[in-house]
C-alpha cells in the first residue's frame, strides 16, 4: 500500500505558535495519581499539554472517570470493557455502557478502551463476542474506538471489516510492521505512538513510525503504565509525553514544529476534541 506524505504547506500551525501536546491516551484516574492528580494537572498546562484522554477499561470505573472529567475541562473520556477485565462480562455491563454513552456529553469522545488479547485470562471466544458488540455499539453512536490489541492484529482487522466499522480510532500502544499499521489506517484509524520508540532494541516498530504519513500518528503515554526507557520514576506520567514526541521527532523528517503542530491536529479531529 502507497502512502503519500504531507506537504510542509499541509500542516495545521497553532495560532499562538507555541507547540501544544495532548497524551490521547492516559489512565488519570487511576488510585495511584490521587495524591498527586490536582498538582499534576497544573504542571501539564504550564507544558502546554493541552488536553488528555482517559480510556475507560471496566464497569467500576466509569462513573469515576465521568465525575473526574466533569471537574477538569481539559479533560476527555472513552467507556469500555478492556479484554483483560471481561472475566465476569454480563449483559447488564453492556447495558450499563449504552446507556452512559447515549446520555453523555461532548467530553466522551470515544468507546474504548476494547480489543483482543493473547494474553488475557477471558477465553478468545468471550473477548470477540463482548469486542465485537462494543464495535456494533461504537458504530451506532457514531463514536471512533479505542483499540487494545495484542497478537490478535489479523482477527480484529477481520472483525472491523466485517461489521463494517466506519468511525475510525487509535491503535493504542501500536508495536508492529508497516503493513500492519497500513491496514488499521486504510480503515480510519491512528497509530498511538508511545514509549515503545524510547527503547534502543525496538527496531521495526521505529522504523515503521518513521515511516507512515504523519497525519496518521497520536502521542500518548499510557500513564501510569508503560515506561519510558531507563525511567527512575515508579510510574509513568502524561508530563513524558513530551519525551515520546522528542523520540518521535528524532525518528521523523520534520522540523519539531511542523510534527507537533500536525499531531496535536490528528488528535483533535480523531476525537472531535475542543479546540483552542
Amino acid at each position: 500500500m502507497l502512502l503519500i506524505k504531507a506537504s510542509p504547506d499541509a500542516f495545521f500551525v497553532p495560532a499562538n505558535g507555541k507547540n501544544m501536546f495532548i497524551d490521547s491516551h492516559c489512565h488519570l484516574n487511576f488510585s495511584c495519581f490521587n495524591e498527586q492528580r490536582e498538582a499534576l494537572l497544573k504542571q501539564l498546562q504550564e507544558q502546554d499539554i493541552k488536553r488528555l484522554v482517559i480510556p475507560g477499561t471496566a464497569p467500576g470505573s466509569w462513573s469515576d472517570i465521568i465525575e473526574l472529567c466533569a471537574v477538569h475541562k481539559q479533560l476527555y473520556y472513552g467507556l469500555g470493557c478492556h479484554p483483560h477485565f471481561i472475566t465476569t462480562f454480563q449483559e447488564s455491563d453492556f447495558q450499563y455502557l449504552e446507556k452512559l454513552l447515549q446520555n453523555s456529553g461532548t467530553q466522551c469522545v470515544a468507546l474504548g478502551e476494547i480489543g483482543l488479547d493473547k494474553f488475557a485470562d477471558a477465553d478468545m471466544q468471550l473477548q470477540e463476542q463482548v469486542f465485537i458488540r462494543q464495535v456494533q455499539l461504537a458504530q451506532k453512536l457514531q463514536l471512533p474506538v479505542i483499540l487494545h490489541v495484542v497478537k490478535k492484529q489479523g482477527r480484529v482487522l477481520e472483525i472491523l471489516k466485517e461489521q463494517k466499522f466506519t468511525c475510525g480510532g487509535v491503535y493504542h500502544a501500536f508495536s508492529g510492521s508497516f503493513d500492519v499499521a497500513c491496514a488499521f489506517i486504510a480503515l480510519g484509524f491512528k497509530i498511538g505512538v508511545g514509549a515503545v520508540i524510547t527503547y534502543p532494541n525496538s527496531t521495526r516498530t521505529k522504523t515503521t513510525i518513521s515511516q507512515l504519513p504523519v497525519e496518521s500518528l497520536v502521542l500518548e503515554t499510557d500513564a501510569p503504565d508503560m515506561a519510558l526507557y531507563q525511567q527512575a520514576e515508579r510510574y509513568n506520567s502524561p508530563l513524558n509525553v513530551i519525551s515520546v514526541f522528542e523520540s518521535l521527532a528524532a525518528l521523523r523528517s520534520e522540523s519539531k514544529n511542523c510534527l507537533a503542530a500536525q499531531i496535536y491536529k490528528n488528535s483533535v479531529s480523531i476525537f472531535s476534541l475542543d479546540n483552542d
